[in-house]
């Protein structure tokens, strides 16, 4: 009886100890882009249906293409377009509910909204003019 009541223990203090480690190591997150929100249902439905059309950046942080699309955000962010527009990041490793709302099936895709419409979608470009071309269009 001894013996089961000291490992009952030690069990409970090994538990703890890796739920208290779990709770201080910090949360996986996407790292988003000057000018980004995260993306969170309830903001992201807000947003359209409001008035400012919605521009999305489907990112993984392990993704050599995104990472080279969010240097080109970080820069479109300091024009007068892009403060027209209300941008979100989702996280193509989280946010597989969105995915699969808007059948998005690779990282690096870029979508734009109008009316709580879908009116553009770009995959894969980093290219800085087209980027660019596709945030003014969606400012108009």
């Amino acid at each position: 009886m001894f013996r089961s009541s000291l490992l009952s223990r030690r069990h409970m203090l090994v538990a703890g100890l890796a739920v208290a480690a779990i709770a201080a190591a910090p949360a996986l997150a996407v790292t988003l882009a000057t000018g980004f929100l995260a993306y969170k249902k309830e903001a992201f439905d807000a947003a359209l249906k409001g008035s400012k059309p919605v521009l999305v950046h489907v990112h993984a942080d392990w993704c050599p293409t995104c990472k080279r699309q969010q240097v080109v955000f970080n820069e479109l962010a300091k024009t007068p377009e892009f403060g027209k527009l209300v941008a979100f990041t989702v996280d193509f490793d989280m946010d597989g509910e969105f995915k699969s709302a808007y059948n998005v099936r690779n990282q690096s895709v870029i979508l734009v909204f109008k009316g709580g419409k879908e009116v553009a979608r770009s995959g894969g470009v980093t290219d800085k003019a087209q980027i660019a071309a596709l945030v003014a269009e969606a400012a108009k």
